[in-house]
């Protein structure tokens, strides 16, 4: 009999969303969803996109329109936005905010040419 690999309790587990907690009162869930993740990535590969269009359409498409409504009214420093953004990243690959953070700073290693 081949082996065989069960999923089941990842994949409950795994349904569970990841939350963001922007103050006391404000906690938001984030849709990491395949479906999301591949919008994402249209947003971030969109030319026609400004920087601060992309950060505010990833926002919106991770976080909902409500959480993003809430965001933009603070009118936080732009580190904070570019900090969710990270957030973000991290849930969809399921890594702490420390380790994308590490990512991003250690440059890649060019493969052979």
């Amino acid at each position: 009999m081949g082996r065989q690999y069960n999923l089941a309790e990842r994949i409950l587990s795994g349904g569970k969303k990841p939350t963001i907690v922007i103050d006391e009162d404000h906690e938001f869930t984030i849709n990491n969803s395949r479906s999301v993740a591949i919008m994402l990535d249209a947003i971030s590969k969109d030319k026609d996109l400004g920087e601060f269009e992309q950060l505010d359409k990833m926002i919106t498409t991770a976080l909902g329109k409500e959480a993003s409504d809430y965001l933009m009214e603070q009118d936080f420093p732009e580190p904070v936005y570019v900090d969710i953004s990270k957030v973000i990243m991290a849930s969809l690959a399921n890594l702490s905010l420390e380790e994308v953070e590490e990512q991003s700073q250690t440059p890649r290693k060019r493969g052979k040419k």
